[in-house]
């Protein structure tokens, strides 16, 4: 059998392609595409929150962050908390500073007149953000967040109410100027200087508020203007001289009581002098007085010499005395004497306790309401009103009337001597002229009594019998008939109360008797 050999082709001979190179996928391709990511990721979430925010806040109504009512922030709030917020903050913690930088007062908006219109101010407020286009509303949102957006109030004010509260604040707010005076230094007057003052300029303070109360109200500030007040006196100079003769003048205060006709006299020590100096403006510069004051201070002081139950009549006497020792003129101060009390003793009447004391019955009576002047018991305990009490008007030291219902004699007296005596008729037992001390208070050159149909030629009223009845002196009565009575009778009681001259020395005595010459009758 055949053998066959199997004859295998020869295989092609190998090609070789050389393919392209894969390269490798690098990192920094990676990062680019992350970030890439990242990035678009981050826009989203930023323009995703963008539109939340103002989605958010065009939705809720609420006034969006950054957005202030002055130093208020409403960041959220929506209209109603907003009006609550600004209520608590102006209308009940507000405080507004008025200082002129050295002094200061703290009051509430109210009492300057400043009121805030709150609803409008919160819409005001809400309105940031809201109420226009969508683009125009974006951008003030956003600009309110990024730097914020400061609201001025809606605010009115009531200029009278602010005018008031400023005229009431204008002494707390002032400085009193110190006129230029002296003292005395080693008994020679130096001068002390004058001092600039200031007051509040209402008008100025009020129109800077008027010019911008929001200002104020936010800055919770309002500066007050202050006002220059000069002295009234800048230099004392031209006054040293009259300063000096009044130190070297020796002065003395005299007192008289008319009471007691008692005359007594102070010298005043140079030094007390020296303290009483003050400087006041005159009609041709600056003069020195006497400080009334002072003198006053020094009356005080006196009066307590004279003993209890007397004392100067300070309040009366300080002022024309200060004068009239600054001029040299002559002056007498008044010696007062002071209400009494007085034991009812058994038997008492008003009427004899008023006898014996010099003082009419019904201003005995009159001072004493709650007691019954009918039935007065032992033992009461009775305020007796002063003796000088009697005498109203102004004394004349130097002349005098005294008049004796024992001796029925009357007494004229002028400078301590004796110029007059005359013979007089007094009261009867039953209508009794009344001891003290009295005054001449009236001039009627023919009084008519319709009680007893009386004229009274010259009669001189001293003292009322009762309210409203004046017991005097006149001459010789006459009838509505023409009849003069008592002519016959001078040297006895005859008259109803009065005290009666004849005619010729009562004509004399009406015109020597000036209103304000002391009476004294004596039992």
């Amino acid at each position: 059998m055949p053998v066959y050999s199997r004859v295998y082709p020869k295989p092609p001979a190998i090609i070789r392609v050389r393919l392209p190179r894969r390269r490798g996928f690098s990192f920094l391709k990676m990062f680019i595409l992350l970030g890439f990511c990242a990035m678009l990721a981050l826009a989203c979430l930023f323009f995703g929150s963008l539109a939340s925010f103002y989605s958010y806040y065009q939705y809720s109504g609420r006034i969006v962050p950054g957005v202030s009512v002055g130093k208020i922030e409403l960041d959220g709030m929506t209209p109603e908390e907003a009006s609550i917020t600004l209520q608590q903050n102006w209308e009940l913690q507000a405080r507004i500073q008025v200082t002129n930088g050295i002094q200061s007062q703290t009051l509430t908006p109210a009492e300057l007149g400043i009121s805030v219109d709150i609803p409008l101010t919160v819409q005001k407020a809400h309105e940031v953000g809201h109420g226009g286009t969508m683009l125009a509303e974006a951008a003030q949102m956003f600009a309110a967040l990024w730097d914020g957006w400061e609201i001025a109030p809606a605010v009115t004010l009531d200029e009278e109410i602010a005018r008031t509260k400023l005229e009431a604040l204008s002494p707390a707010m002032s400085l009193q100027a110190k006129d230029a005076t002296l003292r005395v230094e080693n008994g020679v007057p130096v001068p002390i200087p004058a001092e600039l003052g200031y007051t509040l300029n209402i008008e100025a303070t009020l129109e800077a508020l008027a010019a911008d109360p929001s200002s104020v109200l936010m800055n919770e500030s309002l500066p007050a203007v202050p006002q220059p007040v000069p002295p009234r006196i800048s230099d004392v100079t031209p006054a040293l001289a009259q300063a000096q003769r009044l130190l070297d003048t020796p002065l003395s205060i005299n007192a008289y009581d008319p009471i007691q006709d008692e005359i007594k006299t102070w010298p005043v020590p140079r030094e007390v002098v020296a303290a009483w100096l003050a400087v006041a403006p005159g009609e041709t510069g600056p003069q020195v007085i006497l400080d009334e004051t002072q003198v006053a201070g020094y009356l005080t002081q006196l009066g307590g010499t004279l003993g209890a139950g007397r004392a100067l009549n300070v309040t009366g006497d300080s002022r024309p005395l200060a004068e009239a020792l600054r001029t040299g003129r002559a002056y007498t101060v008044l010696i007062t004497h002071q209400p009494t009390m007085y034991t009812v003793q058994p038997g008492d009447t008003l009427l004899k306790i008023g006898w014996n004391l010099g003082m009419p019955f019904w201003l005995i009576s009159r001072a004493n309401p709650n007691v019954n002047p009918e039935a007065i018991q032992a033992g009461t305990e009775l305020v007796i009103p002063a003796k000088t009490d009697l005498l109203p008007l102004p004394i004349v030291p130097n002349k005098r009337i005294v008049i004796n219902i024992g001796q029925q004699r009357l007494r004229v007296f002028q400078d301590g001597q004796m110029i007059g005596q005359h013979k007089i008729s007094t009261g009867i037992d039953r209508s009794p002229t009344q001891p003290g001390v009295f005054q001449v208070q009236t001039h009627d050159p023919n009084a008519y009594a319709s009680v007893w149909d009386l004229y009274m030629p010259n009669f001189l009223g001293i003292y009322e019998a009762w309210p409203g009845f004046m017991n005097g002196i006149h001459g010789l009565p006459r009838l509505s008939n023409g009849q003069r009575l008592w002519a016959n009778i001078l040297g006895r009681p005859a008259s109803y109360g009065c005290i009666i001259l004849d005619l010729k020395t009562a004509e004399w005595l009406y015109q020597w008797a000036e209103d304000g010459v002391v009476v004294e009758i004596q039992a």
